[in-house]
């Protein structure tokens, strides 16, 4: 069972990754973002340990591990993602494939070297990239609702209507 301290966790990423990017920085909207992707990994790794008995103390330290907890388990097989976000969610499938997640990450928040000179960060992260960030996080936040987080399906309505109103009125994303 999750308690109300971690369910308050995350439902606080899940706010300030939007409050983020409503003001503009979507550099900190997608490290946000990520970083609730990757506390819902650790949600899947504790709720695994529930069924199996044994936890994956690596997976929960490691990025990509964390990534493939909650990707895997959460979008694999979603038709709704596949629907709304057609070729937005190849991208974001790529970018999973590819471990450029990670990367992406580390860019929202530190300066990256082009050629000779440092960029910041509003520099290297797009409005589009972090738009599709703020959903996908969102999305996987929704399907973990239920099993994994001891809650009722008005809590997964409750956050796919928030998904889809952020995704009508900030995203580049169908």
């Amino acid at each position: 069972m999750v308690s109300s301290d971690i369910k308050d966790h995350l439902e606080r990423y899940w706010k300030i990754c939007r409050e983020f990017f409503g003001r503009g920085d979507f550099a900190l909207a997608s490290f946000l973002s990520i970083t609730l992707i990757e506390e819902i990994g650790k949600i899947v790794i504790l709720g695994n340990r529930e069924l199996s008995g044994q936890l994956d103390k690596k997976g929960f330290r490691d990025h990509k591990r964390k990534y493939v907890y909650a990707v895997y388990t959460n979008l694999l097989n979603n038709s709704r993602v596949s629907r709304i976000y057609g070729d937005q969610e190849e991208r974001f499938a790529r970018w999973f494939s590819e471990d450029k997640l990670f990367e992406i990450r580390n860019s929202s928040l530190y300066l990256e070297l082009d050629q000779n000179d440092a960029l910041v960060p509003h520099k290297v992260i797009s409005r589009k990239d972090a738009s599709l960030l703020v959903c996908i996080a969102g999305e996987v936040y929704a399907e973990i609702q239920g099993q994994f987080m001891d809650s009722d399906a008005n809590e997964w309505q409750r956050v796919i209507q928030e998904v889809d109103l952020f995704r009508k009125e900030n995203s580049n994303v169908p």
